[in-house]
């Protein structure tokens, strides 16, 4: 029997990613091949149907790859949750003709994609404007963040239209008449992604490159359904700390071996609670808060681990060659990543309250029928 994309995950984990992931994390770029690796494991499809090359797992599965990559390297990791954005789009379009072109080459990592939609959650008028234009739209705006510059082959796009409508477009990644990228963004974390601002001005896209366009309430509730839930990723960061904590404290005795038990019984018991929400989400039935709790409680709970990685190292800690600065400051970045207000208030109300697990039993919850379509 073939192994599962998990295990997969764990070897490529242990065998290159971990041991590399201090200098993967001060690259320019993440290596290619760690990406090849990657796609060489059926990695970059499993999002992706089978219809074009695709190895669909089940959500548990998917989930526990973010789990382990997340925690293995956290640049690497997040390259390959944005190239799973026009996996997921493409494979919900009707445009057939764009899925077919794309999709199967995504699937085998041959492309590597991106996306670029962060900045339809910001208030205010549209960041990037879609323009009825002959034969097709015009963007115009920027889009503050757009990953993996560089790297991706393709760009799955976000703008609204004049009617409100969220329209999702495949742009190629490299400067073109009407698109350009700023200079790398410095960054406290993930600088080794290849972030940047895509600015577009009077920017023509065919409509035979149109992925979907979506009327906002459909949009709103997709993006609800997928921002309040907590990255598996974050569970694989407080993985990685713990497990460091525990080879620093095995021959030790005191507060770092009691807090190192008590901070994975924790993990375990708040990796249950949120799974069991994903599958919820999942089967159709989703309760923002809750969610927002449940990712609440991961996040906080893997910056208590990264940081008690920190102070059992001590000082060595702080240096670029050591996992644990690493590792606090990826634990920080997710308090931000995919912020919505939901996620965002009920980290802030768990950080006034010092950390407790939330209350079990089941809220009411309302159903809704999301489909997650983006990364």
């Amino acid at each position: 029997m073939p192994d599962s994309p998990v295990e997969r995950a764990r070897r490529i984990a242990a065998e290159v990613l971990i041991p590399a992931a201090e200098a993967t994390d001060q690259a320019d770029l993440v290596p290619t091949t760690h990406l090849a690796r990657l796609a060489d494991a059926g990695l970059f499809a499993v999002y992706g149907p089978a219809t074009h090359g695709g190895t669909p797992a089940p959500g548990p599965q998917v989930r526990a790859v973010h789990r382990v990559l997340g925690g293995a390297c956290g640049v690497t990791y997040f390259v390959w949750a944005q190239h799973q954005g026009p996996v997921m789009l493409l494979a919900s379009s009707p445009n057939a003709e764009l899925r077919d072109r794309w999709l199967p080459r995504l699937c085998r990592g041959e492309v590597v994609g991106g996306t670029a939609f962060a900045h339809l959650r910001r208030p205010g008028p549209p960041a990037v404007l879609a323009t009825p234009s002959d034969g097709g739209w015009r963007l115009d705006g920027e889009a503050p963040w757009a990953s993996s510059w560089g790297r991706a082959g393709v760009y799955s796009v976000a703008a609204f239209t004049p009617d409100g409508d969220v329209l999702w477009v495949l742009v190629e990644g490299h400067p073109q008449p009407g698109l350009s990228a700023s200079a790398p963004l410095a960054l406290a974390v993930m600088q080794a992604t290849g972030t940047v601002r895509l600015r577009f001005e009077r920017f023509e896209v065919p409509a035979d490159q149109v992925i979907l366009q979506l009327p906002p309430d459909l949009w709103w509730a997709i993006d609800d359904g997928i921002s309040a839930r907590l990255n598996p990723a974050v569970l694989g960061v407080a993985d990685r700390a713990l497990a460091l904590l525990g080879e620093r404290t095995a021959e030790e005795r005191g507060a770092g071996v009691d807090l190192g038990e008590a901070l994975g019984a924790e993990l375990g018991a708040c990796a249950t609670r949120n799974e069991a929400l994903a599958a919820d989400a999942d089967a159709g039935s989703v309760d923002l808060d809750a969610l927002a709790d449940g990712r609440a409680w991961g996040i906080d709970l893997a910056q208590r681990a990264a940081l008690a990685l920190l102070t059992a190292t001590g000082g060595r800690g702080v240096e670029l060659a050591s996992p644990p600065q690493r590792l606090v400051r990826e634990a920080a970045f997710y308090a931000i990543q995919a912020q919505t207000r939901p996620g965002r208030d009920a980290s802030l109300r768990r950080a006034a309250q010092a950390g407790s697990a939330p209350e079990e039993g089941p809220p009411p919850a309302t159903e809704a029928s999301v489909a997650v379509i983006g990364g």
